[in-house]
């Protein structure tokens, strides 16, 4: 079946895609990757191992991981050997349908310019705040925000208000449901089994607010999308987001996030050498009142 696919989108490549190099002595790809080479003379191809790689017209398509010697061989019997490497995926590789909400997200921000979106006070979305209007009714639209990204990039949502009767979803397939109340967004992440203290670029991360003399306890207060992490080692993270419906606008923050705190405070700065695109991020998080209650798992 793979063949079959790997040879049905090898047809379907626009003529500009084929043959901007000459043919190699060693090729090293990615199982389901091809490439297209300038061949040194027609004709046909013959593969040692099949099903790892073989030549398909002016391409070779990887199949598994693994090596294959692939030989173009001419009528008159001249012969071309190129060695074949196959790699496997990496495990951590960010979904494209993820990685194009990410990218959507970004957009988002640069579109808003810092702007801030008005809200009404009527049940109709305000029509100059395209979440609001995406949702259907006006809101705190944090939620409307992330999900509009994740919805706009074609990943599946579960539908509105099936929240408290979800499943788990059994893999690991990019998800989400569509809901934007940060509550309800818990509630179906966690009843799909997608809740983790462990971040990653396109989960979204739920927030949670410390008690104050004037703000009560609350754990679901905001929610953002995760648009990178860096692993500093021994649970703590550099987390990466873009949020919308902070002081109406849309931000994007940079900060650390420590989980192996669970006393609510695994929130603090980057060191001030860190801190060095001020124009673009928030190095300040409200650590002081918040926290991270959990990520909500779009993929895994």
């Amino acid at each position: 079946m793979k063949r079959l696919i790997c040879a049905v989108l090898l047809l379907l490549l626009p003529w500009t895609a084929w043959g901007e190099e000459p043919l190699p002595e060693r090729v090293t790809l990615t199982e389901g990757e091809s490439a297209s080479f300038i061949l040194p003379f027609d004709g046909y191809w013959d593969s040692d191992a099949p099903d790892v790689a073989e030549g398909i017209e002016n391409s070779i398509v990887a199949y598994q991981e693994g090596s294959a010697i692939l030989a173009l061989i001419s009528k008159d019997g001249d012969e071309w050997q190129v060695e074949v490497e196959v790699t496997a995926p990496e495990e951590d590789a960010v979904p494209a349908l993820i990685q194009k909400a990410i990218d959507i997200g970004i957009r988002e921000w640069e579109a808003a310019d810092g702007k801030a979106f008005p809200r009404s006070d009527t049940n109709k979305p305000h029509r100059d705040n395209k979440y609001t209007v995406w949702w259907g009714y006006d809101c705190g639209w944090c939620g409307a925000f992330a999900n509009y990204c994740l919805d706009t990039a074609g990943v599946p949502l579960e539908p509105t208000d099936t929240y408290r009767k979800l499943k788990p979803v059994g893999s690991g397939e990019p998800h989400g449901v569509r809901e934007a109340a940060v509550p309800k967004l818990d509630t179906g992440f966690t009843n799909m089994e997608r809740v983790t203290h462990v971040p990653r670029p396109g989960y979204l991360v739920i927030y949670g607010r410390r008690e104050s003399k004037k703000l009560s306890a609350y754990a679901f207060v905001h929610v953002g999308l995760v648009t990178d992490v860096v692993d500093r080692g021994n649970g703590l993270y550099t987390v990466y987001t873009v949020e919308g419906n902070l002081s109406s606008r849309i931000k994007r923050f940079c900060y650390l996030y420590d989980a192996n705190d669970t006393t609510s405070h695994n929130m603090s700065q980057v060191p001030p050498e860190e801190q060095t695109d001020p124009g673009v991020y928030q190095y300040t998080p409200q650590q002081d009142t918040w926290y991270v209650t959990e990520f909500c798992q779009t993929w895994y």
